[in-house]
């Protein structure tokens, strides 16, 4: 009886163990945004974030067959801009997200593909780094400022992983970080009005080991 017990044990905790595997890694790619639209009586511009390259690290854990979590910290490096009629002004910019996400896969765990979907929240940090002017091109729709916001963050997005390895991943996926618009670091001028939401589409490549 005492042997069938400690067989059943060591049984649980190799599955617990199993059940709690984690990965850590790190991806690199292009985020690529939305523009905005700028208001100013009859008149408009778009206003945003101009392709920059991004890297990111995580670490994920394998929580049940088709279920996984994931922390993940991403800089964004880039230019923020306004343009309107042929005329553009930049600044330069940075973004720092840091999120958890649930990864919803479609194929069992020790399937060597596994398309996955994700969805999570956290928060991300846009930051106005360039030097400041006295005068702006185009700033009577908004200014870019060399200061500091946060926003609260949503992730929706897919992609599949891939193992290459007994205990390495290569991942092949793309991310929507979605918040409000950053009206302190992107202001619109007196007059002016900045409408819709901030889209960063970031598709990545990124590598993992197991633990």
């Amino acid at each position: 009886m005492r042997k069938h017990t400690v067989c059943l044990l060591t049984l649980a905790l190799g599955g617990t163990c199993l059940a709690q595997q984690w990965e850590v890694g790190a991806a690199g790619g292009l985020e690529i945004y939305k523009n905005l639209t700028v208001t100013r009586g009859s008149l408009d511009a778009t206003a945003g974030f101009k392709p920059g390259v991004a890297a990111s690290v995580f670490a994920a854990q394998n929580l049940y067959q088709h279920l996984g979590g994931e922390f993940r910290y991403t800089i964004g490096l880039g230019d923020m801009k306004v343009s309107s009629g042929g005329t553009e002004a930049t600044f330069a910019a940075q973004t720092h997200a840091v999120h958890y996400d649930l990864l919803f896969y479609g194929t069992r765990r020790e399937a060597k593909v596994r398309p996955f979907v994700a969805a999570g929240g956290g928060v991300k940090v846009y930051r106005g780094t360039g030097k400041e002017q006295e005068s702006q091109p185009l700033g009577q729709f908004a200014l870019l400022t060399k200061t500091q916001q946060v926003e609260g963050l949503i992730t929706v997005g897919g992609g599949v992983k891939l193992q290459v390895g007994r205990r390495s991943f290569v991942y092949i996926e793309a991310r929507d970080y979605i918040t409000r618009t950053p009206k302190n670091v992107i202001a619109p001028f007196t007059g002016s009005s900045i409408s819709g939401w901030m889209h960063g589409f970031l598709p990545m490549l990124g590598v993992s080991i197991g633990f």
